[in-house]
């Protein structure tokens, strides 16, 4: 842009400098006009003393008081005067319609210059509404290039290693756990043990990767319980997931740990409190519920 600007102005003085030129001409034109009009007044005034001596060497011809060639020598020089004077009148004329094409000229060229502007102007619109395009696609071809997460956080379990690869639509390429975010324990919990649990649910979380004698339990709270059965694979037994928060204030009882996700975590969830004859009591009337069922 810079450059199509410096050669607007470039453009801009030559033309200034061909329409100063072009006044400069009408002005001497003026000049000359001037000078000619004063010699056509002056050839005028002395057609009028001419034809007023003219009149009276007539009347003394008349009178046979003078010759005949006294007569037509005055007519001779009435007759040059006003060719004369007819001739500074068509050099006046001349100079008159070169002044109006000198004046069109610089009209013309402001006109091109208009033209020639409003042409490339054409031009660079198009040309700019074609980069606008390519510069959108570029940006989307950009953004599908750069993968950003909606938070920061660490990766971990990249599916992608090779430089190049392709990426199918869909496909997990890593995992990123938030920093920011709450730490969320994924627990599993058993299809017959269930029901005995619920959103809000008290939770003490215990982390088998650190010295379990310095390492304090924390406590934690059941935020989400799966709507459904999961399973790992075909070998492996079905779980409900349940996610469980801790809140800041218990992680900062680990002091310096740093936990890292995918660490292992045994979870303790407390349900509806049991006495020991419960616990006595109950096998065998799940028993005898199941004998009569039978039966």
């Amino acid at each position: 842009i810079a450059g199509e600007q410096k050669l607007f102005e470039m453009r801009k003085v030559a033309r200034e400098g061909q329409k100063a030129q072009l006044r400069e001409q009408i002005r001497q034109l003026q000049l000359q006009i001037e000078g000619t009009q004063a010699q056509e007044a002056a050839k005028a005034k002395e057609v009028t003393l001419l034809m007023q001596e003219l009149e009276s060497v007539r009347i003394l011809w008349k009178q046979n008081l003078v010759q005949i060639s006294r007569v037509t020598a005055l007519e001779r020089d009435a007759a040059r005067l006003e060719g004369e004077k007819a001739s500074l009148g068509a050099t006046v004329a001349q100079g008159r319609g070169r002044i109006a094409e000198l004046e069109l000229k610089i009209h013309q060229i402001d006109q091109d210059l208009s033209t020639e502007v409003g042409k490339e102007l054409a031009e660079i619109r198009a040309k700019k509404s074609e980069l606008t395009e390519r510069r959108v696609a570029a940006e989307d071809q950009l953004k599908r290039i750069d993968l950003i997460a909606p938070q920061d956080g660490k990766v971990f379990q990249r599916s992608v290693h090779t430089v190049g690869g392709v990426i199918q639509a869909g496909e997990p390429v890593m995992l990123v756990v938030p920093e920011a975010d709450s730490l969320i324990v994924e627990a599993k919990v058993a299809p017959h043990d269930i029901d005995q649990i619920h959103v809000g649910q008290h939770a003490v979380l215990r982390f088998a990767a650190f010295n379990q004698r310095t390492t304090p339990e924390l406590n934690g709270e059941v935020t989400h319980i799966g709507a459904d059965v999961a399973q790992e694979d075909k070998a492996s037994e079905p779980f409900y997931s349940v996610r469980i928060r801790v809140s800041d204030g218990e992680l900062a009882r680990l002091g310096g740990l740093q936990l890292l996700a995918g660490m292992p975590v045994e979870a303790f969830i407390q349900t509806t409190p049991r006495t020991v004859a419960s616990f006595l009591v109950k096998p065998l009337s799940d028993q005898i519920t199941r004998a009569f069922r039978g039966r």
